[in-house]
């Protein structure tokens, strides 16, 4: 019984997945690129964001390809008002 349940679990989490929405490179590259473009409008009225705003585009070409995933929406991204609105962006 346990097998079967464990099974059904996989199969429907597999089944999930299979679902989520899945984006083109060009749409990820260019919400990305406009959600950069407000964290370095923030990054310039706080210097202290500076490092984090490099670590961030050291990443992003791994959020290019997560939100290629489904894991970010490119439309939420685009209207996002920088790096808080990315954040809000993460689909869970």
């Amino acid at each position: 019984m346990k097998k079967l349940l464990v099974l059904a679990l996989f199969l429907g989490l597999s089944l999930t997945n299979c679902k989520s929405k899945v984006y083109s490179q060009e749409e990820c590259d260019a919400a990305l690129t406009s959600a950069f473009v407000a964290i370095e409008e923030e990054a310039k009225k706080n210097p202290q964001a500076a490092p984090l705003l490099a670590g961030l585009q050291q990443g992003k070409i791994k959020m290019v390809e997560q939100c290629m995933e489904g894991k970010f929406d490119p439309n939420c991204l685009k209207s996002s008002p920088g790096l808080a609105g990315i954040m809000g962006c993460v689909k869970k």
